[in-house]
């Protein structure tokens, strides 16, 4: 065992099966009779799906988290919050009622500029183990989270959500892969705390198992994971000391993308991407890595209705794709097989998934191609199975999990055709929103210290309904486009 990352392991029948149900996800691609460069593309789009999925399923086979080796140094836990008032205290409580020793515990609370009673929740927690930062106006959480790194003394630094509650051991548990030297951020595992909301939850919830242990779990192996939620990460403060210069820029157009840059990357500059672009510094450190922890649990409020369930959607698109630009200047510098996962998954499937699923499940009907479509929904259906049952395998709740999956299905295939053409052609936009759809941060840049600084331009589209257009024509001119050839 690699310090509890990675695990030899002999091939159990249970695997053979995986990867020979992954191998036949080809099959409704065989079944299509199509010519020319439209066959072209899917099939490069299928094979190369088929070979992630069994790179990540065998990867994350090997995965196994680190237990508890009694690893307890110095910790900083920061909450920036924004109008939580319901849910704040539970946030701390969980927080300081953790097993972790208190005598090394600290917990920075920031409140940016709410306009209900979040200061005065969090100010009727009686502990002196909590620093109380109240920014007067809405600052942004990137600025937020750059004061409480620098009021912070902890050797970590452990960041959560401040609507996000730790399990009693999970602070304990994230501390552990820091035993060694040249780990820099950890991520924890993100449950739905509120499961049982309704349908959309609960969708979310087994979603969110396949995100963390599968996609999260596979990427731990090497050291690589392209993102630490915000829900909850820690970081060595070495590493975030030397990048924290460049991360709260609120622009980040001076940090990564300099003048002479193209006016493409210049424009997915302004998206807002705190977690993912946090990460990405880290992993920009020579030889630096980057775990994720499976038994270090967190609940998460998700969102409960559509409305709140695009926006955030719309902001992690957008930040994936600035993340990702970002990350390419660098991670053919990785060990392998990163740059082949990364170039291959994050640049090619995923940028080659939204064409495809446009011309599958929307050119192709309209020109009267109904089996391509229906086979294409097949296929993706059978992924959503085999994602079920890897869910299963390794988060053992329960069965159901395969049936929400399949349904989840539905809602990445539409994600895929509008909201994720739509997060890129929007992607300098930099509001992103709470649960109530109030924009948490009002434009304003500031400097870390709080004080106020001249922001760089920003390119605005102010009609919704001008950013749907955009989409609107680029698929009906891919449709007059395939309709002639």
């Amino acid at each position: 065992m690699r310090n509890g990352t990675k695990t030899p392991k002999r091939w159990d029948l249970t695997q053979i099966i995986m990867i020979s149900l992954t191998i036949l996800s080809l099959l409704p691609v065989l079944l299509l009779q199509i010519d020319g460069f439209q066959a072209t593309i899917l099939w490069i789009y299928s094979i190369s799906m088929a070979i992630f999925l069994m790179f990540m399923y065998l990867s994350t086979y090997m995965y196994k988290p680190i237990p508890d080796l009694g690893y307890r140094p110095t910790v900083s836990v920061i909450v920036p919050a924004k109008n939580e008032e319901e849910v704040i205290q539970k946030t701390i409580n969980a927080i300081l009622d953790s097993d972790y020793p208190q005598d090394k515990l600290e917990v920075i609370v920031i409140d940016d500029g709410s306009t209900d009673n979040t200061a005065a929740e969090i100010q009727k927690i009686r502990s002196a183990r909590i620093t109380f930062i109240k920014n007067e106006k809405n600052l942004g959480k990137r600025i937020s989270l750059a004061k409480g790194f620098m009021k912070s003394t902890g050797e970590i630094v452990v960041c959560v959500d401040s609507d996000s509650f730790v399990q009693k051991d999970a602070i304990t548990l994230m501390m552990q892969p820091f035993t060694k030297p040249d780990v820099m951020a950890v991520c924890g595992h993100g449950r739905a705390a509120n499961f049982d909301a309704n349908l959309l939850t609960k969708l979310q919830h087994f979603w969110y198992q396949e995100m963390f242990r599968l996609i999260k779990g596979m990427e731990s192996i090497y050291g690589c994971v392209t993102c630490c939620s915000g829900i909850l990460s820690a970081y060595r403060r070495e590493a975030v000391k030397k990048t924290l210069d460049e991360w709260y820029n609120e622009s980040l157009v001076d940090a990564f993308v300099p003048k002479n840059e193209s006016f493409i990357m210049r424009i997915m500059s302004k998206s807002q991407a705190d977690d993912r672009t946090l990460t990405v510094n880290i992993l920009a450190i020579p030889s630096a890595k980057v775990v994720y922890q499976s038994n270090a649990i967190v609940g998460t409020i998700v969102p409960e209705n559509m409305k709140q369930f695009v926006r955030q959607q719309l902001r992690w698109n957008r930040a994936w794709m600035y993340g990702t630009a970002v990350s390419a200047k660098f991670m053919w510098k990785k060990r392998f097989p990163v740059p082949l996962y990364f170039y291959g998954y994050h640049v090619l499937i995923a940028v080659l998934n939204p064409a495809v699923v446009i011309t599958w499940l929307i050119i192709k009907p309209l020109q009267g191609v109904y089996t391509a479509a229906l086979l294409f929904l097949v296929g993706t259906t059978y992924i959503a199975i085999l994602h079920g049952l890897n869910i299963y395998r390794y988060d053992k709740t329960t069965i159901a999990c395969i049936p929400y999956r399949c349904l989840f299905a539905i809602i990445s295939v539409i994600q895929s055709a509008i909201l994720v053409p739509f997060a890129w052609l929007t992607v300098w936009d930099g509001a992103w929103s709470t649960r109530s759809g109030k924009s948490r941060n009002n434009g304003t840049a500031s400097s870390a210290n709080g004080n106020p600084r001249k922001s760089p331009p920003r390119i605005t589209v102010t009609s919704i309904g001008t950013k749907v257009a955009f989409v609107g024509t680029g698929i009906l001119l891919s449709f007059k486009y395939f309709k002639h050839n």
